[in-house]
């Protein structure tokens, strides 16, 4: 059994791996994991290192073995557009890493809408050709807030691209539509076969983009994390 760690910028998420399946936690806890005789602990991180240290002494995991994971000019026949792979965020990898597992030798657009909303094409050759990053939902509508002196708002669910008719329901429509919008763009300039949605505004975002060949899968970068386990 395999503990797998998305360590993101706003929060972790955590699954098992074993025998090819994957089963999500709701909770990472050293409780919740301690009756477990756990073969590795798998990481995927875009935040400091310092945080990992903190993780393993949480989750009292040192005696388990940890894979801290890395971008890399090419795996498993993907190969990584950028002059200094390692500088590819390691979950834009992973999912372009996972999304070749599902579809194989395929154009796709792969999107991960979290804190920061990242889009990445992989062409039927397996080759990243690059991508894009801007702000969330949430990081947009912070950004107004935090910004401009005279909006007084929070942060909050947007769940319509209506017009808005208050301050707060306009920061939150208007960042929902910045992120459709620019999705929408993207598949306008490099359509794909496929695209590919995973993070934690997916399943929202496929509401307002049902016209789009979507994939939604909530594990795609574990698909990416579970080809180290299985080389």
């Amino acid at each position: 059994m395999y503990l797998l760690l998305d360590v993101g910028n706003t929060r972790t998420k955590a699954v098992t791996y074993h025998n090819g399946q994957f089963r999500p936690l709701t909770e990472v806890t050293a409780e919740t994991l301690k009756d477990e005789a756990w073969q590795g602990v798998y990481v995927a991180s875009v935040a400091a290192e310092e945080r990992i240290s903190v993780l393993k002494q949480q989750l009292q995991l040192d005696h388990v073995p940890w894979h801290l994971l890395k971008s890399e000019a090419s795996a498993f026949s993907v190969i990584n557009c950028y002059q200094m792979p390692e500088k590819l965020g390691v979950d834009r990898w992973l999912a372009l890493l996972g999304a070749a597992t599902l579809f194989v030798n395929t154009d796709l657009l792969i999107i991960d809408a979290g804190t920061a909303l990242t889009l990445d094409w992989l062409n039927d050759k397996q080759q990243h050709e690059g991508g894009w990053i801007i702000p969330g939902v949430r990081l947009q509508q912070e950004a107004v807030i935090s910004n401009t002196a005279k909006v007084q708002s929070r942060p909050g669910e947007a769940n319509s691209l209506r017009l808005g008719n208050d301050t707060h329901s306009c920061v939150e429509n208007g960042a929902l539509a910045a992120v459709t919008g620019a999705i929408r763009l993207a598949w306008q300039l490099r359509p794909a076969k496929h695209l590919l949605l995973t993070g934690g505004d997916a399943e929202k975002l496929t509401t307002y983009l049902t016209d789009l060949p979507i994939y939604h899968d909530p594990l795609l970068i574990f698909r990416g994390v579970a080809r180290y386990i299985n080389s």
